[in-house]
């Protein structure tokens, strides 16, 4: 049920409540003042011919006293009239046996007193109205009792009248006001509703610019405010993840080719040195034997090709140890854990959608080291990646940086653990787990190369590093760095 009908059938329940009891009491009031008017009206009658009844009672003149009652009788034919003499008998009945036993009942009462007497008969279908006055001689005897009574016929059809009257107006007011309210409430309730209720299924759908109109001043209008201040902050907020996405992908390129450089430094290296030196001695035999006037033609043209395309191979290794030859150390005071921190950040969407839970724990206070931030990035965005690539899903990879005392020093290191629920390291891997071209991930693509790299950072930074099994079967790495000589200076001082 819409809640336009609820309000407007709660309405209507409650307006014709109160409009019903309202018609109650005013109908009842009615019926109250219709009988003091029939009553009035009769105790009047009765007054009016109450000399006259007594004067003739008094005379003894029966006549003129049926006479009267006569005279009265056509004047009100509703009204029948009756006098009593002292022992109660009637002297001159003009009216129906029913009425006669109503004024017979009410006789005695008004023996008893001295003021005239009015009841209300409801015993029949029609209230009666039964009146006794006394009748009295000059010096103030009680002679005789003049009773009359009144049907309430037209007290009836008048109430009726009124309370078809009252039923009419309640209906048509309550159905007035029903409508009414109906259409304020679809004005002011339902179609704004039902306009936030579109704007919400739009910015559901993604649609952030969605925007409601409202009605300052009331309680819809502030919903509606605060329906547009929510959509404004969930769209800020999606403009800010957007821009960190940007970043954290401009880092990852930027750490990625830096990795891809670092190989390659080193692969060049590693190349410059193992055909560096057999080249020299292919270069100077094929410049020899080129030199030789002895030879065929055609063999000197061949070894002058070889010697041409071993000073060739020559020129690309040393292209290549000059393009990817490391720059040098840019030595500033670190907070590790601001190092660290961004590059964990950067990772967790690879976590996540691998489905393994990335942890970061920071301990106790950390002393700062002196190093380059952008290689101490590279070392540990090159643990976490090797960590996540042989974590499982559902498995864990937590990076936790504490202070490491040093035995027997009063001066901690920074150390940067990396622990991992993947399948661990054997204890003969881990003596060479650190060397280049070494991996124990062939299969995978692995080059061997990612924790030399480690390796050749954290050792040119002054620090160490290692591998043991981890609390959880997995691997843990341990890299610990010194603390910058200010920090240093601190620590000796306290």
């Amino acid at each position: 049920m819409h809640i336009t009908t609820k309000l407007a059938a709660a309405l209507m329940v409650a307006t014709t409540i109160v409009l019903g009891l309202y018609g109650y009491w005013q109908l009842e009031q009615e019926r109250l003042d219709l009988h003091r008017s029939a009553e009035d009206s009769l105790r009047l009658l009765g007054t009016a011919v109450e000399v006259a009844i007594e004067n003739a009672v008094r005379d003894q003149q029966i006549a003129d006293v049926q006479e009267v009652l006569e005279s009265m009788d056509l004047k009100d034919p509703a009204v029948d009239a009756f006098v009593f003499d002292v022992s109660g008998e009637p002297t001159s009945p003009l009216g129906s046996p029913h009425s006669l036993a109503l004024a017979s009942a009410l006789l005695a009462e008004s023996m008893n007193t001295d003021r005239a007497v009015l009841r209300t008969e409801t015993s029949g279908d029609v209230p009666i109205i039964v009146a006794a006055i006394p009748l009295r001689s000059d010096s103030g005897a009680r002679i005789g009792t003049l009773a009359l009574t009144r049907p309430l016929h037209e007290l009836q059809q008048d109430l009726l009248a009124t309370r078809r009257s009252i039923v009419a107006s309640i209906v048509t007011l309550v159905g007035v006001l029903s409508l009414v309210s109906w259409l304020l409430i679809v004005l002011y309730v339902r179609r704004p509703l039902t306009r936030l209720a579109g704007a919400m299924d739009a910015v559901r759908s993604g649609d952030l610019t969605t925007r409601v109109s409202f009605t300052p001043g009331d309680e819809i209008g502030d919903v509606g405010a605060e329906f547009n201040a929510m959509v404004a902050k969930l769209a800020e907020a999606r403009a800010t993840l957007a821009t960190e996405t940007e970043s954290r992908q401009a880092l990852e390129a930027g750490l990625q080719r830096v990795d891809k450089l670092v190989t390659l430094g080193q692969l060049s290296a590693g190349l410059a040195h193992e055909i560096g030196s057999p080249l020299q001695v292919l270069n100077g035999r094929a410049r020899a034997l080129a030199a030789r006037s002895d030879l065929a033609s055609d063999v000197r043209r061949t070894v002058s090709i070889l010697a041409e395309q071993s000073e060739r191979i020559a020129r690309i290794v040393d292209q290549l140890l000059h393009c990817t030859r490391r720059r040098p150390t840019r030595w500033d005071t670190l907070d590790l854990a601001a190092v660290a921190r961004p590059i964990r950040d950067l990772l967790e969407t690879e976590a996540r959608r691998r489905g393994i839970r990335l942890g970061f724990v920071a301990q106790g206070a950390i002393p700062s080291i002196l190093g380059d931030a952008d290689k101490i990035q590279q070392v540990v965005l090159n643990l976490l990646k090797n960590a996540l690539q042989v974590t499982a899903s559902g498995g864990t990879v937590e990076l936790r940086l504490t202070s490491a005392p040093r035995g027997g020093s009063p001066v901690s290191d920074a150390q940067l653990a990396v622990e991992d629920t993947g399948p661990g390291i054997s204890a003969e891997a881990a003596e060479r787990i650190f060397d280049p071209f070494f991996t124990t991930r062939e299969a995978s693509g692995g080059t061997g190369l990612g924790l030399a790299v480690v390796k050749s950072i954290v050792t040119e930074h002054f620090g160490s590093i290692e591998v043991h099994p981890g609390s959880h079967g997995g691997a843990c790495f341990s890299v610990r760095f010194p603390p910058a000589p200010e920090t240093l200076a601190r620590g000796l001082v306290a």
